[in-house]
C-alpha cells in the first residue's frame, strides 16, 4: 500500500470533503485561533502582521486564512491536492492577497527564498512516518531566532489507548465498510455525546485509519528540540495522571536559537507503546486487551472487527466528559472480556440502545438493518 496516497487520499477525499461547504468561517473558530496562535507564538495578535509564516499541514485552509487575518503574509502548503484548491476558495472568498497555497510533502525541506518568521504545525506531524524527520524538515524554513509551534498527539490518554486496539486490529482497505457501519453504531449522530471536537466522524478516522499516529511525550519533544538547537518560548504544563483524561493536545512553542543542527539520535520517530503502563487497571486493560486482538486477528472478519473497533469508539464517546480512568478502564475490561466469552455476532456493549434505535425510527422512514455483527 502507497501510505502517501492513501493519507493524502484520507484527508484530500474523504475527511475534509465538505469542510468548505460553507466558506465563512464561524467567528468563535477565527477567535480561538488567533488566541491559540498568539499563546503558543507567544507574541500578541497585533504582532502579527507583515510576518511571513509557514502554515505546514494546512488542510483546507482555516488555520492559514486566520493568520491572513491576523495580517500575516502567509505560504499554505498540504499534502493533499484536494484541500490546496479548498484552501484557495477560502482565499477567494475573504478576498486576501497576503496568503497562497502549495503542495508539499514535508518529508522534505519545503522549497522557498524566504526564510520565515513563524512556522505553525497544527495537529498533523504524528500522522508522518517519521515526525522528528519532519519537524528537522520545518526548522530549516525558519530564519534564526523564528518560532515554531507544534501541536501533537499526547500520549497516555484514554483516546490514545482505544486507538492503539483498533489500529492494531483493523486493516486500511475496510475504511469503506467502517463508513457504511458508522450509522449502525451511532444512528442518531455524534451530537449527544456533546464534545464535538473529539467524538464525531473525522475522530474516528484520524484515530483508527491513517496509516501513522504517532503519540508523544512533553519531555521526548523538548529533548528533541533542544537538540536541533531550540529552546521553548511556553511552558511544560504540570500533568498529573492523564488515563483517565479523554483527550488533551500536546502543545508548545519554540524559538530557533541558531543554525540548524540536524540528528540521527532523536527519539520521535514512532508512537509510545499506550499498553506499557505501570497503572494497575491500565496494565489489566492491556493484558486483555491483547488477548482479544489476537482473536480478531485470527478471525480475520472485517465486519466483526470495524464492528468491534466502531464498539471501542462508542464506550469512549459516552465517558469522554469522565476523568475517573478506573472507572472508565473497568467498563472498557468488560467490554473486552465480553469480546472473548462471548460469539462474535451476540456481543453487545452494556449500554442500552434501546433509545438510540427509537431516535433513528422517527427520524427516518425505515429503521437502519443491521450487518450480522453489532457491537454497541
Amino acid at each position: 500500500m502507497d501510505k502517501l496516497k492513501y493519507t493524502s487520499d484520507l484527508y484530500g477525499k474523504c475527511v475534509f470533503k465538505h469542510a468548505v461547504d460553507r466558506l465563512e468561517l464561524p467567528q468563535g473558530f477565527i477567535a480561538y485561533h488567533k488566541k491559540n496562535f498568539s499563546k503558543y507564538f507567544n507574541l500578541s495578535q497585533d504582532e502579527f502582521k507583515g510576518l511571513n509564516v509557514l502554515e505546514t499541514g494546512a488542510g483546507c485552509g482555516r488555520h492559514a486564512i486566520v493568520l491572513a487575518l491576523m495580517g500575516a503574509r502567509v505560504v499554505a502548503a498540504d499534502l493533499s491536492p484536494e484541500n490546496v484548491e479548498r484552501g484557495k476558495q477560502l482565499k477567494k472568498h475573504y478576498k486576501l492577497t497576503n496568503v497562497e497555497f502549495h503542495q508539499h510533502n514535508f518529508m522534505a525541506p519545503f522549497k522557498s527564498e524566504i526564510k520565515f518568521d513563524l512556522v505553525s504545525a497544527h495537529n498533523w506531524v504524528q500522522h508522518t512516518e517519521n515526525p522528528a524527520l519532519v519537524i528537522q524538515n520545518l526548522l530549516s524554513s525558519l530564519k534564526k531566532d523564528g518560532r515554531i509551534y507544534l501541536s501533537l498527539y499526547l500520549a497516555g490518554t484514554f483516546r490514545f489507548f482505544i486507538a492503539q486496539i483498533a489500529r492494531e486490529i483493523l486493516k486500511p482497505e475496510w475504511y469503506d465498510l467502517a463508513i457504511d457501519l458508522v450509522k449502525f453504531h451511532f444512528p442518531t449522530g455524534f451530537r449527544s455525546f456533546n464534545n464535538p471536537d473529539d467524538i464525531c466522524m473525522e475522530i474516528i478516522f484520524d484515530d483508527f485509519f491513517v496509516p501513522y499516529c504517532n503519540t508523544v511525550t512533553y519531555d521526548i519533544v523538548i529533548r528533541d528540540a533542544e537538540q536541533l538547537n531550540c529552546k521553548p518560548i511556553t511552558a511544560k504544563p504540570q500533568l498529573n495522571d492523564i488515563n483517565g483524561v479523554d483527550s488533551i493536545y500536546l502543545r508548545m512553542g519554540f524559538v530557533k536559537c541558531g543554525d540548524l543542527i540536524r540528528s540521527n539520535s532523536l527519539q520521535f520517530t514512532r508512537p509510545i507503546d499506550e499498553f506499557e503502563s505501570s497503572i494497575d487497571h491500565v496494565r489489566e486493560s492491556s493484558a486483555l486487551a491483547k488477548k482479544v486482538i489476537a482473536r480478531l486477528r485470527e478471525l480475520n472478519d472485517p465486519a466483526v472487527s470495524c464492528s468491534f473497533c466502531l464498539g471501542l469508539f462508542r464506550l469512549r464517546a459516552e465517558t469522554s466528559r469522565d476523568m475517573d480512568g478506573s472507572k472508565k478502564h473497568k467498563l472498557l475490561q468488560s467490554y473486552l472480556n465480553g469480546a472473548l466469552t462471548n460469539s462474535p455476532q451476540s456481543i453487545s456493549y452494556q449500554y442500552d440502545t434501546a433509545s438510540l434505535w427509537d431516535a433513528a425510527h422517527k427520524n427516518n422512514t425505515e429503521s437502519p438493518a443491521p450487518p450480522g455483527a453489532i457491537y454497541y
